[in-house]
């Protein structure tokens, strides 16, 4: 019995010398700790661009076994302003953001074009735009300059103006007070336009046009129905004057810490995610143009070619952040 007891010792002791130098250790690996990825948006919960980050931050969790964490904060509660959100990448209070192109302006102005007055004629020209090479170039230029990860680019819709009576033409823009967001390339398009662009905060909108101290307001049709602009300005007039857009990005730094493996994962999720926007966004101002006369709005078509035409010059002499030969590319994009 003796015999046997010291033979079973043995085996015993040569299992837990095989158990401690193959796959596993004789002290347990620690896990690998859960690393929080803040994303700070400047949009309300209750929209697409909010939920599917709200996916994404699923998606990282159920793929990547708990090994990070999306947080998602909306409502501008890290930043009023798109801009403003992504200075947190420096303090490292913020890791991800959306980055509108009208933004772009300072910080890589050709991709501002995203952002510009009738670039695109419809949707589908926006989507072919979004899958071309010279889409991917400029990104690239922009990820060199400013050091972000470019990870999506996330729909934000057609972009309308709102009045007290229809619009006929160009000429009923100049000299109109009109609100417009804080963006530099939507300011710069009002007043080639002949308008009096009023930078106005988002929330203080409807009061101004109630008041008259601005006459019109631009926004595309979910914004439109969910400050009810129509019961202020009820002609919704289709100008459709800017496809807007918003890129999903990254602090180079904190994404070059993450192992490539996990990377790949990264990108697959955060490009779905942009695509659930886009396609969320787009279904719902196709429904809206439905749902808005209900409520009271009257959509009114608008002949775009003579704001287009009035606009063209503007389009390669410097006024805007990006040359003609650009602008030329996308227009020849089919």
């Amino acid at each position: 019995m003796g015999m046997s007891i010291s033979r079973q010792s043995y085996f015993l002791a040569v299992l837990w010398v095989l158990l401690c130098t193959g796959l596993f250790f004789c002290e347990a690996r620690p896990a690998q700790a859960e690393e929080t990825l803040i994303f700070g948006h400047i949009l309300d919960d209750s929209t697409a661009h909010h939920r599917n980050m709200v996916w994404a931050a699923g998606e990282i969790n159920r793929q990547l076994k708990g090994h990070y964490r999306l947080q998602v904060v909306p409502r501008g509660q890290l930043g009023a302003t798109d801009a403003q959100v992504i200075e947190g990448f420096k303090a490292g209070t913020v890791q991800m953001a959306y980055l509108s192109f009208g933004h772009l302006k300072e910080l890589y102005p050709p991709l501002s074009i995203g952002s510009g007055p009738f670039i695109f004629r419809d949707f589908a020209h926006w989507q072919t735009f979004r899958d071309s090479s010279i889409y991917r170039e400029l990104v690239a230029g922009f990820e060199k300059k400013t050091g972000m990860k470019v990870l999506g680019l996330a729909y934000y819709g057609e972009r309308h103006i709102t009045t007290k009576s229809p619009l006929t033409g160009p000429g009923d823009l100049n000299g109109m007070a009109i609100r417009v967001p804080n963006i530099p390339i939507i300011v710069l398009t009002f007043r080639a336009l002949g308008a009096k662009p009023v930078p106005l905060p988002f929330k203080e909108t409807y009061q101004a046009l109630k008041e008259g101290i601005v006459d019109a307001q631009e926004n595309p049709f979910p914004a439109i129905k969910a400050m009810r602009f129509y019961e202020v300005t009820k002609f919704v007039n289709l100008t459709a004057h800017i496809s807007d857009a918003q890129l999903v990005v990254m602090d180079g730094k904190r994404w070059n810490a993450i192992p490539p493996a996990d990377q790949e994962i990264l990108v697959k999720i955060f490009r779905e995610a942009s695509d659930r926007v886009t396609d969320d966004v787009r279904k719902e101002e196709l429904q809206l143009a439905q749902d808005l006369p209900r409520l009271g709005a009257i959509i009114h078509p608008v002949d775009r070619r003579p704001m287009i035409e009035l606009l063209r010059p503007f389009q390669g002499n410097g006024y805007f952040p990006w040359t003609e030969e650009l602008y030329n590319r996308i227009q020849d994009l089919h």
